[in-house]
């Protein structure tokens, strides 16, 4: 998951995380990027009064296993993070 990309055809998961811990999931298909994934997630989230750069999220492309964790920047960017 380290290019921005996926098929729409794949389900994809995203995991919404807070102060380290998981506090929402989220799961479709039909994304063309990360960011279409996340920002999906984050607009569907009962949370989603927070900042959006508050958060970090775990995208998990369920039709091939690979998964990765991102944030939005300030700019609106969606940027890969290191694994922990």
């Amino acid at each position: 998951m380290t290019q921005n990309r996926i098929h729409p055809a794949d389900d994809v998961l995203v995991e919404l995380y807070f102060d380290g811990k998981k506090i929402d999931t989220y799961e479709g298909s039909g994304f063309h990027t990360i960011e279409e994934a996340v920002r999906n997630a984050y607009d569907g989230s009962e949370r989603a009064n927070v900042n959006i750069e508050d958060y970090v999220f775990r995208v998990t492309n369920l039709a091939d296993k690979t998964s990765a964790r991102y944030r939005v920047n300030a700019g609106g960017n969606v940027k890969i993070l290191p694994e922990e």
